[in-house]
């Protein structure tokens, strides 16, 4: 190898920034000066095993060799500058490190003939350390994100699509809702879809079974519309179609929704079969339409649910669209509910009592009658606001207090001793008397006021038996235990009143004012008296008849059997210390 001295300073300037000068005889194949730096740096020995390009090569990881290849052929067909590499070598250890090679053809030696092959060697070791574990975290980061774009994805599947049915969910619903609405779209209708009764399946039979049939009914719906049009579960067993009119013709389009609904609720009615079970489930549908029923997607869906509201009122089975006058009544239905809940608090609710009497006129007990002194309206009766109440959910609230304003005032009578042997009869409503506290509220208040046996009689009516007459009898029986009294009001005015009597212990019958008021003129009216007089002597009843306002009305009564009476004739209702003094005195001693 001939170097001048120029030549060996500028090998060892190139040791010193790291570059490892090599020659190669291309032509013989030997190394006419080998890489020493990088000899030592992978273990190697200089000997002459290590004058052979062989050598170099086998040291060559398998994966690299095409890579120094392509290099040398792209450099001697002069598509490149520079003979330019990077490949692994192995170590003595057995390690592979990386280095780079870049070198230059020197033309031929005019002594020897060889073809030399100039270059220089660099450990890039540490750079390819940092480059893979730089491409390994930028695959992980390519996955993960492959995996979070599946997540974002499933996520985003999740939060439009209800999990039970695999329906569009309320989001998307009111997602798509809110496009049409923006992009001012063609008319279309809101069908809001609620199953009758969906509670007692989940809890007669379990809410596996519930979900199986929510799963049907999704069936069902789907297959009562087209594909272009929406279906969406809004939770628990309410459904929502979204469907759009296709012509310009709005009563075309009304008549389409009515066959819709026709369709639907008939297909809801037909038995499902869960397991072993088959089960019915009907149906109620509020529809409301855009633009004509509202112009946002708030007022829209308020409007559905309101057509939908009164569907539900009216019955079962049934679908209404959505009018002004429904909206109205809700609205003078909230605004009674807030009165009424400032009255419960306020005492603008009161007892009167009206007296009833016995053959001879004389006081036996009241009965106490709820009066509202609304502060703008005047004095209302009970068939005025309590259907209201019922509807609000205030009515046990109203129960309650009217239940214990009564004992209260029993219990003052009691006290007294011109009083103590009244009794006071208080209406009982099917709702109060079939809440599951009704015996032990009735009972707090016994002791509460510690009221005697006897003197505290509940009115019913016989609709006071949607539970069983089973139910219904083991209440009563529960409280005549403890002494109070049971009368069965409006009797003969229903279908079921001698059934009522046939499975419930009463202990007086209380006969309806629509066959006293006529009793003098109507044959039927006297009949019926006679029947239920009769009626309730085979039973050891007493009878008391309403509504008596005239003397020959008391008369004919009396005839036929009656034993006590209520009514004008005797005195209206009154406040509690207007009926007292009238009370005090008609019960005040002969020459007192």
């Amino acid at each position: 190898m001939s170097f001048s001295n120029d030549q060996n300073r500028l090998q060892l300037a190139l040791e010193a920034a790291g570059l490892d000068l090599w020659e190669n005889d291309l032509a013989t194949g030997k190394v006419t000066y080998p890489a020493r730096r990088t000899l030592r740096e992978l273990g190697y020995v200089l000997d002459e095993a290590v004058d052979q390009i062989a050598f170099w090569l086998s040291i060559v990881h398998p994966d690299d060799r095409p890579g120094i290849d392509a290099a040398l052929l792209a450099y001697s067909e002069g598509r490149v500058e520079n003979y330019r590499s990077e490949f692994r070598l192995r170590s003595v250890d057995g390690r592979w490190v990386w280095f780079a090679n870049y070198g230059k053809f020197m033309g031929t030696s005019d002594e020897t003939g060889n073809t030399r092959f100039i270059g220089v060697t660099f450990n890039i070791d540490d750079r390819k350390q940092r480059e893979e574990e730089l491409a390994r975290i930028n695959s992980l980061l390519s996955m993960q994100n492959q995996q979070l774009d599946q997540m974002n994805k499933h996520l985003d599947v999740l939060s439009t699509t209800d999990p039970l049915t695999r329906l569009h969910n309320r989001r998307a619903l009111n997602d798509r809702l809110q496009c049409l609405v923006g992009e001012g779209a063609q008319p279309f209708a809101l069908l809001f879809v609620d199953l009758d009764d969906f509670k007692k399946v989940n809890d007669l039979y379990g809410h596996d079974v519930g979900d199986t049939l929510l799963c049907l009914v999704a069936q069902r719906l789907q297959a009562c519309i087209d594909a272009s049009e929406l279906i969406a579960r809004f939770g628990g067993d309410e459904f929502v179609l979204l469907l759009h009119r296709r012509d310009a013709d709005a009563s075309a389009f009304r008549a389409r929704l009515e066959a819709i609904c026709q369709r639907v609720l008939g297909i809801l009615a037909q038995p499902y079969v869960v397991g072993e079970l088959q089960l019915k489930a009907y149906g109620c549908i509020g529809l409301a339409r855009f633009p004509e029923d509202g112009g946002s997607v708030e007022l829209l869906s308020k409007r559905a649910d309101i057509a939908l509201y009164q569907a539900k009122r009216e019955g079962r089975n049934l679908y209404r669209f959505f009018e002004t006058s429904m909206e109205t009544e809700l609205e003078r239905q909230d605004r009674v509910e807030k009165e009424l809940r400032v009255a419960l608090t306020s005492r603008q609710l009161e007892l009167y009592y009206q007296v009833q009497v016995d053959r001879q006129q004389r006081p036996v007990g009241a009965e106490a009658l709820l009066r509202w002194h609304h502060p703008t309206r005047g004095l209302l009766l009970p068939m005025s606001f309590l259907p209201d109440a019922l509807a609000c959910g205030l009515s046990h609230d109203i129960d309650y207090w009217v239940l214990d304003t009564a004992c209260a005032t029993l219990g003052a009578w009691q006290r007294d001793a011109q009083l103590r042997t009244l009794s006071l009869s208080v209406n009982i409503s099917a709702q109060a008397f079939e809440h599951p506290a009704f015996v032990a509220t009735v009972i707090n208040l016994l002791d509460k006021y510690q009221l005697a046996p006897g003197k505290l009689c509940l009115e019913v009516t016989e609709h006071v038996r949607a539970r069983s007459f089973t139910d219904v009898a083991r209440v009563i029986d529960q409280l005549r235990a403890r002494g109070v009294c049971f009368a069965l009001d409006d009797f003969g005015t229903g279908y079921s009143s001698l059934e009522s009597l046939k499975h419930l212990g009463f202990d007086q019958i209380k006969i309806d004012g629509s066959f006293v008021s006529d009793v003098t003129t109507s044959r039927v009216s006297q009949a019926a008296v006679s029947g239920v007089v009769s009626i309730a002597a085979a039973m050891e009843l007493p009878v008391l008849a309403e509504w008596v306002e005239q003397q020959d009305q008391l008369s004919l009564l009396c005839q036929l059997g009656v034993d006590c009476f209520q009514g004008y004739l005797f005195g209206k209702p009154v406040p509690q210390d207007v009926l007292e003094i009238s009370l005090l005195a008609a019960l005040q001693p002969a020459g007192g």
